[in-house]
């Protein structure tokens, strides 16, 4: 089984839609909100990169900037479509 998109439900009105294609060495992330919209690419394989995109996700989801702990939560998500741990 291979996952290539996740789907997160922020606060009303605000998604993000985290996908990669077959073989793409980066990840996608596309943030919607009303009226606003934004990508960003994560390499697949840079934990950093990644838990900084998972930090970034909880703030615009939750609409607050919290612990390491609930960054960790949506770090957890999005290693699944990653190359660390394969």
């Amino acid at each position: 089984m291979r996952i290539t998109r996740i789907e997160f439900a922020g606060q009303t009105g605000i998604f993000a839609i985290a996908k990669r294609p077959h073989e793409a060495k980066q990840i996608e992330v596309e943030i919607l909100q009303p009226n606003k919209e934004g990508i960003h690419w994560v390499k697949a394989d840079d934990e950093d990169e990644l838990f900084s995109m998972a930090a970034f996700l909880q703030q615009v989801l939750d609409g607050y900037e919290d612990t390491m702990e609930e960054a960790a939560c949506y770090y957890n998500v999005l290693m699944s479509i990653s190359d660390i741990g394969i």
